[in-house]
């Protein structure tokens, strides 16, 4: 009871929905479709988490695992996802990512059949099969990947906003990183001339509290990581990661900014995640007493019990969208077993622009 009482204390106190005149829309069809969204990446994330523990049999009798290579599960960020997707601009901005990539990618419009399937590494997947769980893809939707080096795609992302400036497109890019990234020459080099540039741009650093399992403090001598960006002449802020309203608010004041040729925004965007780095991270460095404390700030719990508390959702309509939702994974990961790996002969296309030098015999 005197969890419960502390969380509708919270949701009395946050702030009202931000949707320009801070008025909800549609009847609240909008904060709806939110919130469904947010549900449907958490049943997609802890869904992923069982079939890549759970092996298939083959014929012989052998075992194989589902889902090959690393996964980095998004379960507790969703927050932030959804809060950028609330603003995104299909066909004008653009979406970079690290590792941690499911999340952005469904928020963004990706189907979860091509989700999963990419995670079977099927044909049918959003990288063909061939990118695996941190290489999701999806031009049509502005997600222009997850890439696997820490911090390798922040110049990438400077180099999205010039195009945009250049093409005086009025687009935003919005260039998202661990904090374990920020702490690469990388994250330096592209703030510094990202600034000179006065690019379009809105990076952002999901601080979760560890890079891999090291806690901030024990990897960053400031921190307060929104102060990192400091020496690079640009506004930085910390913003509620766990508060998909906070998020929406903070994100259209760097897009406005952005897109009024003043330059890109530094956002530390604070989160928990309530998995481990990857599936091998028992979490050995987070106390039981932390993650109980983390759960009261789950960002669905949050925001379900807003709309809640001003009338735009009943627990009846949470619940069917749980069920549809749960559906909707359940059926991915159907047919994301029957559908058919990619062949041989295309294991070395899509590797270059141009065709690849080397033809194997």
């Amino acid at each position: 009871m005197a969890v419960a009482n502390e969380l509708e204390r919270k949701v009395k106190l946050s702030a009202p929905i931000p949707n320009g005149n801070g008025q909800p829309q549609g009847g609240g069809e909008v904060e709806r479709q939110r919130l469904r969204t947010m549900l449907l990446i958490r049943r997609f994330e802890e869904k992923t988490y069982v079939q890549y523990t759970e092996p298939r049999t083959l014929p012989d009798g052998s075992k194989e695992m589902k889902i090959g290579g690393f996964c980095h599960l998004y379960s507790g960020q969703e927050a932030v996802a959804v809060g950028i997707a609330a603003i995104f601009k299909k066909g004008i901005d653009a979406l970079v990512n690290g590792y941690r990539c499911h999340g952005h990618s469904l928020a963004l419009g990706m189907s979860p059949r091509a989700a999963m399937a990419e995670l079977f590494g099927r044909a049918t997947g959003c990288s063909k099969g061939k990118g695996g769980s941190m290489h999701f893809f999806d031009k049509e939707v502005g997600n222009h990947g997850g890439h696997g080096i820490v911090g390798g795609h922040i110049p990438l992302g400077l180099g999205f906003a010039f195009a945009q400036k250049y093409k005086k497109n009025g687009g935003v890019t919005y260039c998202l990183f661990g904090d374990g990234a920020i702490n690469q020459g990388t994250f330096n080099e592209a703030l510094n001339m990202a600034s000179l540039l006065k690019v379009p741009a809105v990076f952002m650093v999901e601080n979760n509290g560890v890079a891999m399992g090291t806690q901030v403090e024990r990897h960053s001598a400031e921190r307060d990581l929104a102060k990192r960006a400091l020496g690079y002449n640009m506004p930085t802020e910390n913003v509620d990661g766990n508060d998909v309203d906070a998020v929406i608010a903070a994100m259209t004041k760097a897009a406005e900014r952005g897109m009024r040729g003043e330059g890109p925004t530094f956002y530390s965007v604070n989160t928990y995640r309530f998995r481990g780095h990857s599936m091998s991270d028992a979490m050995k460095y987070r106390p039981k007493e932390e993650a109980e404390k983390a759960k009261l700030r789950d960002p669905i719990l949050l925001y379900s019990e807003k709309l809640k508390s001003r009338g735009l959702v009943t627990q009846e309509q949470i619940e069917a969208m749980e069920a549809e939702v749960q559906s909707e994974v359940n059926q991915a990961v159907e047919q994301a077993e029957a559908d058919p790996n990619p062949g041989l002969d295309e294991r070395f296309d899509d590797i270059l622009a141009e065709t690849y030098p080397y033809q194997p015999k």
